[in-house]
This record gives structure tokens, sequence and C-alpha cells, in this order.
């Protein structure tokens, strides 16, 4: 199975990036394929085809997001990340999540 389709997801990781890339140690690179956003080394967002994945929330903030976004669970190798959130998006609904997105960046770059 391929996550990530760049053709299908261009715009919206053009967007994200657009915001996230010029924060404090933001790096970025790929993983299984998927670009993925890291601060200080730990790993807060990252994209799949047409959806936003952010790795670090709290069950507070998940039921919270399901109440505006559709949501589904991320599973990797048959295993379920409760505290991520994969959210399918279109481009122009990503500022609606990027509170989210900033909770999971601070925590990435406060985590040891």
């Amino acid at each position: 199975m391929k996550w990530y389709n760049e053709e299908l997801t261009s715009k919206l990781r053009e967007s994200l990036e657009k915001e996230i890339i010029g924060w404090y140690k933001v790096t970025s690179k790929k993983m299984l394929g998927c670009p993925c956003y890291l601060a200080n080394g730990k790993m807060f967002a990252g994209l799949i085809t047409k959806a936003v994945v952010i790795t670090k929330l709290t069950e507070f903030e998940i039921i919270e997001i399901k109440k505006l976004h559709e949501t589904k669970p991320f599973n990797v190798g048959g295993k379920t990340l409760k505290k991520w959130g994969c959210l399918p998006l279109d481009p122009i609904d990503l500022k609606s999540i990027l509170p989210l997105i900033v909770k999971s960046y601070e925590r990435a770059l406060n985590k040891k």
C-alpha cells in the first residue's frame, strides 16, 4: 500500500509547509515515503494522501477535533496510534487545525 501520493496531496503539503517550515527547529524528512515534520528531531506532524497526521495530541484534543472534522484512526503495522489524529482535509481547511499542530509542535520541541 502506498501511503502518500504527491499528485493528490501537493496543494495540502504546500499549504502546511508554508505555515510550519520557518518555525524554530523544524525540519522535514520522508518516513514510509510520506513527508514528516519534526521539531528538535521529534515528529509532530506528517502527511498521507489527502490527510494531515498530527502526532502529539491528548485524548481530550482527539475528542474535540472529532467534533469539528472527519477523523480516522492512524494505523501502522496493524497497530492504532491513539494519540495521533489523521484528518482528511482540503488545503483551505488547514487553518482550522493549525492550533492543534502548534500544540503538537510545542510538545515535540519540549520533549527530551
